[in-house]
């Protein structure tokens, strides 16, 4: 959900709950309001009518006079002084139906020592329906209010925001491995500012860090691969001396196969940092296809080795745009996998349609949980002459393009899948 909807939802959430406090409120104080207005016209009727009873002799029709039905009873004894007013409801013959109406009901003795009742009805059937009219004339115009309050209110903060969603921009375009600064425009908001000033700092920090570490990968890289290139071609030259023992010659084999193991150890964490860094910018279509085919024919001397039987179905061939360099070396990376952890004699499928590439081979029972394959040096302790990188490696590469991979194991068959598809 972006900013801005979010503030206006929020913003018409309270309104909302603002109006219909307000309304409850306004509509209690109107009713009130006019009620006190019909009660104080009921007393001063009252009070007129009682001073006909102390004054006069004689009871005129008081409903010609006030224009509403008033019942006027005198009795012989005194009464005890009462009055009450409420709502009550009364048949109105000429629209045949109840109506809602005023009441005051006063009971009390006049100057002659003889009791009164007096029943007032006043109608507010059309107070009712006034009130009702104020109410929906106001809720109307309200409602009109708060949404003209709304889309000034989304064009004010649109307006004020706006150098945040550039900022945002800016950091979406920015790329660390370029040279170019992360370039922000002036906001003549002061948290904008700081924010900039802030972004601006971090990216040159970032971006020297970067370099470093480049460097350092690179130097680190060139400096570990030229002594070990030198210890290999000395051992290799030792091998070849025929003055040595048995003893001597296993333990060259054995520091020459530590040394090859340092040697690929330090090539593929260097090539992981240059994924992570994205050294590997320039794309063009791959054929994914024809790159098996290809990685087939290189690992086939090891494949004949193991008497592996290799079955590969095709259906579809798929087309990507990926850096070349990277798509050979997933491709390679899965199907030395597969190879590697196989068994004698064992078998690779290799099944591709329109979106999927699935590699499955059969292999010894794992020794690690299967969600933790995809981790830097996790190997099985079976293949102890592995690095452990592979499929990190793999991982970091589709990690890339937004290509998803999953691993299933069923027995002794061990499957890897790629959707070329569903990108998340």
């Amino acid at each position: 959900m972006k900013l801005l909807t979010r503030i206006s939802l929020s913003y018409i959430a309270f309104s909302f709950i603002a109006f219909v406090i307000g309304g409850v409120i306004f509509s209690n104080v109107i009713r009130s309001i006019f009620y006190t207005q019909i009660d104080d016209n009921l007393r001063t009727e009252k009070l007129l009518i009682e001073e006909q009873i102390n004054y006069s002799d004689s009871l005129p029709d008081f409903r010609l006079v006030f224009g509403h039905l008033i019942e006027v009873t005198v009795f012989n004894a005194p009464c005890k002084k009462y009055e009450s007013i409420k709502d009550t409801l009364l048949f109105n013959k000429k629209k045949s139906e109840l109506l809602p109406y005023r009441q005051l009901v006063a009971k009390n003795t006049s100057l002659h020592q003889r009791g009164y009742l007096i029943r007032i009805f006043m109608p507010i059937d059309e107070t009712e329906t006034l009130i009702k009219t104020i109410i929906i004339a106001l809720t109307l115009f309200f409602l009109a209010l708060l949404a003209l309050l709304i889309y000034v209110n989304y064009f004010i903060s649109r307006s004020v925001w706006n150098p945040f969603y550039r900022t945002l921009e800016s950091l979406t375009r920015y790329d660390i491995s370029r040279s170019t600064p992360l370039l922000l425009q002036d906001s003549k908001i002061s948290e904008f500012k700081q924010l900039n000033k802030t972004l601006d700092h971090m990216s040159k920090k970032l971006q020297q860090d970067y370099r470093s570490l480049k460097e350092f990968n690179e130097n680190a890289s060139h400096e570990i691969q030229t002594p070990l290139a030198i210890i290999k071609s000395k051992l290799e030259l030792l091998v070849q001396n025929e003055a040595l023992n048995g003893d001597q010659m296993r333990i060259i084999n054995s520091v020459f196969e530590a040394t090859n193991r340092m040697s690929k150890l330090n090539q593929g964490l260097l090539l992981i940092s240059k994924i992570d860094n994205n050294q590997f910018p320039i794309a063009e279509k791959i054929n994914f296809r024809l790159l098996i085919e290809k990685s087939l024919e290189h690992f086939e001397e090891l494949i004949s080795l193991k008497k592996i039987c290799v079955t590969v179905s095709f259906s579809q061939s798929i087309e990507r745009e990926m850096n070349r360099s990277l798509a050979e070396i997933l491709i390679s990376n899965l199907l030395s996998n597969a190879i590697r952890h196989n068994i004698e004699e064992g078998e690779i499928q290799v099944l591709m349609d329109a979106e999927n590439l699935t590699i499955s081979n059969t292999g010894h029972p794992l020794t690690l949980p299967p969600n933790e394959l995809f981790e830097r040096f996790r190997k099985s302790d079976r293949n102890s002459d592995s690095a452990g990188l592979g499929l990190a490696i793999v991982k970091r590469i589709l990690h890339i393009y937004n290509y998803p991979i999953d691993y299933t194991v069923d027995g002794s068959i061990h499957q890897l899948k790629i959707s070329f598809n569903n990108r998340n």
